[in-house]
């Protein structure tokens, strides 16, 4: 990327944070539809990312994930500049991209003149990129701030798709780290600062967490009383 995310986002709370974490609570069965075809890491990844950023008061919600080969044909005819690609060349059309986008008052947006708005984009961007996806608004010839992709494996299923073969099973990876955890981070802190990676208090914070596994909304609770003694003793 050619800019820093890290120095643009802040952890002042914005409306609809109240909004933002029942819509996350009660209404994810709505978007069972929505989430199948896509692959299971990517799910897991960006609902850990749309719990945290719940949390922090942006509402962003998943919009679009699998997409047929008839649906990008129309998109690339359309010329909205939605897509470049044609059929069966989009990670859409194999299950590993989806496209969120940010709500303001229960309605979605992509206003990035609005400061609230290019702010959770923002955060958005950064988080996914953390959890080891690939963001659309890093690219170069063209930003795609909704866009969310498994690259890497998006090219070997289209190239398989290409040559007449069949592509990898998606299959959830067992071993990689839990999204919650790296996501820690991004927490709150007192100091009103976030907690940077490769940053002490980062570090204890994984630490904790891999000694005794919580969800996220947990993590910083247990946390806290050692932070807080740090700076009343210092």
């Amino acid at each position: 990327m050619s800019y820093s995310l890290k120095s643009s986002v802040s952890v002042t709370p914005v409306k609809n944070a109240n909004g933002a974490h029942w819509w996350n609570v009660f209404k994810k069965k709505r978007n069972e539809k929505m989430w199948s075809g896509v692959h299971p890491d990517l799910r897991t990844k960006l609902e850990a990312v749309f719990d945290m950023m719940a949390q922090r008061g942006f509402d962003m919600r998943p919009m679009e994930g699998m997409r047929s080969d008839a649906r990008q044909a129309a998109l690339l005819a359309s010329n909205s500049g939605v897509t470049s690609v044609g059929a069966g060349m989009s990670c859409h059309n194999h299950g590993y991209a989806v496209d969120s986008v940010m709500h303001v008052d229960g309605k979605p947006t992509w206003d990035m003149n609005d400061p609230h708005v290019r702010e959770g984009y923002m955060l958005f961007g950064e988080m996914v990129e953390a959890v080891g996806l690939d963001w659309g608004g890093s690219w170069v010839s063209f930003k795609d701030y909704p866009h969310v992709e498994m690259k890497s494996q998006c090219h070997v299923a289209i190239r398989a798709k290409r040559s007449g073969r069949k592509a990898p099973v998606m299959i959830a990876d067992s071993s990689q780290i839990s999204p919650d955890v790296i996501l820690s981070a991004f927490a709150y802190q007192p100091m009103g600062e976030i907690c940077p990676f490769d940053s002490p208090c980062e570090e204890k914070i994984y630490l904790a967490a891999q000694i005794c596994p919580v969800p996220t909304t947990q993590l910083w609770a247990m946390y806290q009383p050692i932070y807080l003694m740090k700076f009343k003793w210092a």
